[in-house]
């Protein structure tokens, strides 16, 4: 592993201690959000798993260490979900609807995908946001 990616782990570690199990207060336009923060492998595996409900101005983020093509499936999850994939800047890249407990992955068409957004279904569409549009506060990556 070269020095430079060797720092930037080094420092995606930093940021997943201090992010780990914390929540943060989100903007997408004028729309406030707080959002679960999903950084280690076992948080981002278990996701929404295993619950009844999602109050309207809650959601999970995934924060990836790396940009990469993501892949999201509903095992064991009872919520309709909308999931958007988010590049580095904050900006939203495509907005997915998620079908309750359905076991094929839905994959971003994009590999620069560096934050997932799940909130409840229809969430976006009902606020009028859509692909393109910056989310604020999200944690560096």
């Amino acid at each position: 592993m070269n020095f430079v990616r060797f720092l930037g782990f080094i420092c995606w570690l930093t940021i997943a201690g201090a992010w780990a199990g914390g929540e943060a207060k989100l903007e997408i336009g004028d729309q406030r959000l707080t959002v679960e923060i999903a950084l280690r492998p076992e948080e981002q595996m278990t996701g929404l798993m295993n619950r009844d409900a999602l109050d309207s101005d809650r959601g999970m983020l995934f924060v990836f260490p790396a940009p990469k093509q993501a892949s999201f499936w509903m095992h064991n999850t009872s919520i309709p979900l909308d999931l958007a994939f988010l590049d580095a800047n904050g900006v939203i890249l495509e907005i997915i609807p998620l079908v309750p407990f359905e076991e094929k992955p839905v994959q971003s068409q994009s590999s620069k995908v560096s934050y997932a957004l799940e909130v409840a279904r229809d969430w976006f569409a009902s606020r009028g946001l859509k692909a393109g549009l910056k989310v604020k506060g999200l944690p560096k990556t």
